[in-house]
């Protein structure tokens, strides 16, 4: 009797055994999964996290031989994402193109090839996966022993392929393995496709930035070179005024230092003409800080004389001048400038003397673009022809800076035009719930508002309903499948949910598993009944995930705005209220909120 009660003690004993063994495997994965979904949100390179889901998968199973490939339908193209593996050295996989897009014809009439073809998984022994194969079948590598890949599914789209194999015993993978990696694969795709998008957004987002960045700094630079341009065009007006008024020569050469300091520095200035039948040079106007005026003098080898010789512009560094001075081409009387730029003056071809600016200090030399500017204001000193042709030039100018301004102007209307475009992008997804694309609380109140608003001028009168929907026991599903399928059921009841409504009604998600709907332009209570409950009906089909079936359930609160005033936080209230109702009641339910006239 005593053995017998020993064989009973030992069977339950087993029994035991076996269930809390089960039980750890069912925590390993629901780790594992929590694991797969804190990687989708992690901060980490796509190495990285690819790296991190080998060490997951390979908590759960034999893996040191491991792949994931991602598959791209409308380009028939693959590309293998992660390769680890003990038989193929890393040199071979790079050879082979990792993380290279591969035609899929490539690999035709493989195991990558079947999976993906057929879309579902393949199990066992080279020769036994063979013998069920439709067609020819033509091994890739190094021959496993035992084989095991699983499609990464989207509904029936395969996305892509995981696969696990060993090379020494046969027999290592069976039925559980292959469904809970085939579920897996499915979380697997869901981090990836995550993380490609926030990768394509983070890239669109910086592509643009740069773009507006560079947009910005062209725009900067030409708003800077037309503010100089308005002041060129400005001082050359005022001298073009002076050259032709009968004042004092004194006068006009003193409005022409003026001008010219607006355009550069010009503290040093002076203008000489050639007299006495080109033999002396007159100083006409002369202004410095450091040496007094220069008299009337017979020509000599100064650097007034020097730009003469040349009959061209002049511009000079000290080390130039010092180079000049040491070849016995120039003699310097006074201080020596640092910088130093003259330009000759010129009527029908013949040089009348010369303009010249001076720069005492290391911080301010002057550029070949100053030696154009004061080119260009010298001719408006050389002659009344000059002055004429300089004025035929400046229209011709103002004319060239106008329409530029006018092609900038509509350059800047289209960037603007851009701009609103993004703008319009931005609000959009700031007014959208991110994870089912459909309208967020906020959008809801600011639709709402608009239609109190209207209510209350008189513009529209129509009637418009709210309805509250929760789901049933939501938590009970997060706590037992996990937050990814919890959030892929969130994405099918808002999608049937769309489905459920029509314009210019609209469906949207408040927070958590919360939704509601908006009825706008209904005449009666009935109406906002018959879409509830054609949304209840909606979700008597279960919801499909992952090789999971889930029957779903929510429970909607109803509130329309009649005749009387009320604002729309009262009928959200009401609506609230009608949905806990509902829900205190069963599910599946819908309740009216009592009208208020």
């Amino acid at each position: 009797m005593s053995h017998g009660n020993d064989m009973v003690s030992s069977s339950a004993y087993q029994t035991l055994l076996a269930k809390v063994g089960e039980l750890e495997k069912a925590e390993r994965v629901q780790r594992a999964l929590y694991a797969i979904s804190d990687l989708a949100g992690a901060q980490l390179e796509m190495s990285e996290t690819l790296r991190r889901l080998h060490d997951i998968i390979s908590g759960l199973m034999y893996a040191k031989n491991f792949f994931i490939a991602r598959y791209d339908d409308l380009t028939q193209h693959v590309r293998f994402l992660y390769f680890s593996d003990v038989a193929t050295s890393f040199a071979d996989v790079a050879a082979a193109g990792m993380d290279t897009a591969i035609p899929l014809d490539e690999l035709e009439y493989s195991l990558t090839w079947y999976t993906i073809r057929l879309g579902k998984p393949l199990r066992g022994s080279l020769d036994s996966i063979g013998a069920e194969l439709p067609g020819e079948f033509r091994p890739l590598g190094v021959a496993a022993k035992d084989w095991l890949g699983v499609p990464m599914l989207e509904g029936s789209q395969v996305h892509g392929i995981v696969v696990v194999q060993h090379y020494e015993e046969a027999g290592v993978y069976g039925a559980d393995d292959q469904a809970l990696l085939s579920f897996v694969a499915s979380h697997i795709l869901t981090t990836l496709q995550r993380r490609e998008n926030l990768e394509n957004l983070e890239q669109a987002v910086a592509l643009r930035t740069k773009e507006l960045a560079d947009a910005n700094a062209k725009l900067l630079q030409e708003i800077a070179q037309r503010k100089r341009n308005e002041l060129i065009q400005r001082a050359l007006y005022h001298i073009a005024e002076q050259a032709g008024d009968t004042g004092r020569e004194k006068d006009f050469y003193r409005t022409i230092h003026y001008q010219l300091g607006n355009l550069l520095y010009a503290d040093n200035f002076f203008i000489a003409l050639l007299v006495d039948e080109g033999e002396a040079i007159d100083f006409a106007y002369y202004a410095n800080d450091y040496d007094p005026p220069s008299l009337k003098r017979r020509l000599r080898d100064g650097l007034t004389e020097y730009v003469l010789r040349q009959g061209a512009d002049v511009l000079l560094d000290k080390s130039q001048i010092a180079a000049l001075e040491d070849a016995g081409s120039i003699t310097i009387n006074g201080r020596r400038p640092h910088s130093w730029l003259g330009v000759p003056l010129r009527c029908e071809g013949r040089v009348l003397g010369v303009m010249a600016v001076q720069s005492y200090r290391d911080d301010t030399l002057y550029q070949p673009e100053d030696s154009e500017l004061l080119r260009f204001v010298s001719s408006q000193i050389a002659s009344s022809l000059e002055r004429k042709r300089a004025l035929a030039s400046l229209r011709v100018a103002k004319e060239t800076l106008e329409h530029r301004v006018r092609e900038r102007t509509s350059e800047l209307e289209k960037e603007i035009a851009t701009r609103k475009a993004v703008e319009q992008q931005l609000k959009h997804e700031v007014m959208h719930d991110h994870l089912t694309g459909l309208p967020n609380r906020a959008y809801l109140l600011e639709r709402l508002e608009q239609l109190s608003s209207r209510r209350s001028t008189g513009v529209d009168k129509r009637n418009f309903a709210i309805m509250f929907l929760d789901v049933d026991r939501f938590k009970a599903i997060n706590d037992e499948h996990g937050h990814i399928v919890g959030d892929m059921v969130l994405k099918e009841i808002a999608q049937r949910l769309s489905y459920s409504v029509r314009p210019p009604g609209l469906a949207a998600r408040l927070s958590g598993d919360e939704f509601a709907i908006l009825l706008e332009g209904i005449e009666r209570e009935e109406e906002a009944v018959t879409v509830a409950s054609r949304f209840l009906r909606t979700l008597e089909r279960p919801i499909s995930l992952a090789g999971i079936s889930l029957e779903v359930s929510v429970s909607i609160g109803i509130a329309s705005h009649g005749e009387g005033e009320m604002s729309h936080s009262d009928l959200l209230g009401r609506a609230d209220k009608a949905m806990y109702q509902a829900k205190s009641e069963g599910r599946s339910l819908y309740r009216l909120s009592p009208s208020r006239k």
